[in-house]
């Protein structure tokens, strides 16, 4: 035997009742699984800057590195990649789909000067992380002028 959830409804508020809930719900689970959202997704980021470095650290589970491309250019870091969607195999039936699937980019503009050839990427536990070198700012060049 199924359980439904008993409502006292009266008919004529049932359409109003049914789209209040709704929009109750999305405003109260925003970023939920629902299918209103579930292809959107971008990884979270946490960015930590050091006296020598700027780190950035994604949470990227179910990714391997082939799924993965970062790339820096003009002063913008910008990590993309694409989560595949899970294939449903014969004699299998999905009651409820949570994992976001899709492809992402995430570009952050640089606080600093950083070494185009010093830039690390690791992956691993479905943690990326990118630490970039930072590049000590270039005194000016003071230029003498002979007086005359």
């Amino acid at each position: 035997m199924t359980l439904v959830k008993y409502t006292r409804r009266r008919p004529v508020l049932s359409l109003y009742d049914d789209m209040n809930g709704l929009f109750n719900q999305l405003w109260s689970r925003p970023f939920s699984g629902d299918v209103v959202l579930r292809n959107n997704w971008a990884p979270a980021f946490d960015i930590r800057e050091t006296k020598d470095q700027v780190t950035f650290e994604a949470e990227m589970p179910g990714l391997s590195k082939k799924d993965i491309d970062v790339s820096v250019q003009d002063g913008v870091l910008t990590i993309s990649g694409e989560r595949s969607e899970r294939q449903v195999t014969e004699g299998e039936t999905i009651h409820r789909s949570e994992l976001r699937h899709g492809k992402f980019s995430r570009s952050f503009s640089l606080p600093t000067e950083v070494d185009d050839e010093k830039v690390e990427a690791k992956y691993h536990n479905g943690i990326l992380s990118v630490s970039l070198t930072k590049v000590a700012p270039e005194e000016p060049e003071i230029k003498k002028i002979a007086i005359k």
